[in-house]
């Protein structure tokens, strides 16, 4: 979703799915975020903190998931995962036309302010 948003406007549609394949999620995970007010947060900005939390947790339960071959997983874990999936794509639909939100992502993918 953040990858997709990121090179939508990539001028050369043939290129997307290449230009989306460099990005490193583990930079995108690392990525901080702080509002501007650290005490009273923009609505907006309490959102992108959802996401990035958000993001953070699921690269981890992937993670998990693919190398830990003690973890049981169960049915709720994915339940879980799949809601908080959806929950992230629905807050990150809301903020991402935000300049706070296109800041971010610019971060995430390794642009240095």
């Amino acid at each position: 979703m953040l990858v997709d948003d990121f090179v939508a406007n990539w001028p050369f549609a043939g290129q997307r799915a290449r230009l989306a394949r460099m990005f490193n999620h583990q930079k995108m995970r690392d990525a901080s975020f702080a509002p501007q007010d650290k005490r009273n947060p923009s609505p907006v900005e309490t959102q992108l903190m959802d996401v990035v939390t958000a993001f953070r947790q699921l690269q981890a339960d992937r993670h998990r998931a693919d190398y830990d071959t003690g973890w049981r997983l169960v049915g709720t874990d994915v339940a879980n995962a799949i809601t908080l999936a959806e929950t992230t794509f629905s807050k990150w639909r809301a903020v991402r036309g935000d300049d706070a939100a296109r800041d971010h992502l610019m971060s995430m993918f390794g642009a240095k302010r």
